[in-house]
């Protein structure tokens, strides 16, 4: 490990990676739209001798650094999608040129991290004992990038062993990771409500049928069934977060149509929440004289960490940083994080590399004033660095 800190401090591997998350910064793209950005990194692994495919789920890229000795092959992953925000940071130098776009969520630093690695690892590549893998992912904002690529083979080919991933994490002071054992991130699924109720006169309610009446009651009622029907040492949430119908003021709706999302940690809980919400809006509608139907869509699965990675993040951490940086995790959070697909195919660990700006702890993730200390950037290089060279030499 003195070797690799000595081949990122001597080739300038820190500051090259943080020069590449301004660049990434200045110019984000969205969901499905990375073409630019992975072109880029294409050009960044031929300089590597990395070999690579790419177009990987549209837009993505799969590297390989081949060790010069059998063993082991680690995955690494970085998510490169922006988010359709405005950027209000209008006094960074590298601040978005895009309108409307932005990187506030820190995919930038992440993919300039994997680059960092990619960068360092290779320099000692003929005395590896295995194999890493370089996994480029779009679309983790959206529609879920991971699933996609794991589909299309990127655990394969080799086969993959174990997978690490990381987060900036805006309320972790940089210098310092959060680390959580089993169950980090939730399962969603998302919600489509459709109320059809039978329209007349605002002065006659009495001949329609109120579809905006149905779609309150089924909101309250959702909510009863969350705090009364899940256990309270288990945890599900249900949020609507758009609400449309009705033509006019003076008439009684017919058509109301509402989304949202189930949000559950334990499996089972998922599925009971699935079809216990589905009866509540079926009965109440049709109690009320409508009917209702919901459309649900699964969405990301649990994000569960093995404890065997979680442990070796650990103590590559301890060794670093000392145990004083480390942030234990208690509680999972109810977000979601489509790293969990790979976490599902392969024993891993996702965790939390901090990145607080001091005083500033009001740039949350997907916040138009997101920012990060960029020193977490050389930090995270090192730290998977390290994590993967630990995998490999056990």
């Amino acid at each position: 490990m003195e070797n690799i800190r000595e081949i990122i401090k001597s080739e300038n591997i820190g500051s090259d990676a943080i020069a590449l998350r301004r660049h990434l910064h200045e110019n984000p793209e969205l969901s499905e739209m990375e073409f630019n950005t992975m072109e880029l990194l294409c050009g960044k692994l031929n300089e590597l001798n990395i070999p690579y495919k790419k177009n990987v789920a549209g837009t993505g890229i799969v590297g390989l650094i081949e060790g010069g000795f059998p063993g082991k092959t680690v995955g690494i992953r970085a998510d490169m999608d922006a988010l359709p925000i405005e950027e209000m940071n209008t006094d960074l130098p590298y601040c978005s040129k895009v309108k409307g776009v932005m990187h506030a969520c820190g995919h930038d630093a992440h993919t300039a991290i994997l680059w960092g690695v990619a960068a360092a690892l290779s320099k000692i590549r003929h005395s590896l004992h295995g194999n890493v893998k370089l996994i480029f992912q779009p679309a983790e904002e959206t529609i879920g990038g991971a699933d996609r690529m794991i589909k299309e083979g990127c655990l394969e080919n080799p086969h993959v062993d174990c997978m690490l991933g990381l987060h900036v994490e805006p309320d972790i002071p940089a210098g310092k990771i959060g680390i959580k054992y089993g169950k980090m991130y939730a399962a969603s699924d998302m919600l489509t409500l459709k109320i059809y109720g039978r329209s007349c006169h605002g002065a006659r309610p009495n001949e329609g049928v109120d579809a905006i009446l149905i779609a309150a009651q089924i909101i309250n009622n959702v909510q009863s069934f969350v705090s009364r029907n899940v256990s309270p040492v288990d945890s599900a949430v249900c949020s609507f977060g758009t609400i449309k119908g009705g033509n006019v003021r003076n008439q009684i709706a017919d058509f109301v149509e509402l989304t949202g999302i189930i949000r559950t940690l334990d499996p089972d809980t998922r599925l009971f929440a699935r079809d216990r919400i589905k009866n509540i809006c079926e009965q109440t509608a049709q109690m009320l004289g409508g009917r209702a139907e919901l459309i649900i869509e699964p969405s990301y699965s649990p994000l569960i960490n093995s404890d065997e990675m979680v442990d070796l993040v650990r103590e590559t951490a301890v060794s670093l940083i000392g145990s004083e940086n480390i942030v234990m995790r208690k509680d999972p959070s109810l977000g979601v994080e489509d790293f969990a697909y790979f976490a599902a195919a392969r024993p891993a660990c996702f965790f939390h590399l901090g990145c607080g700006i001091e005083g500033e702890a009001h740039r949350v993730c997907h916040s138009s004033c997101f920012n990060i200390d960029e020193s977490c950037i050389p930090l995270g290089i090192e730290l998977q660095c390290e994590n993967v060279l630990r995998i490999l030499n056990r």
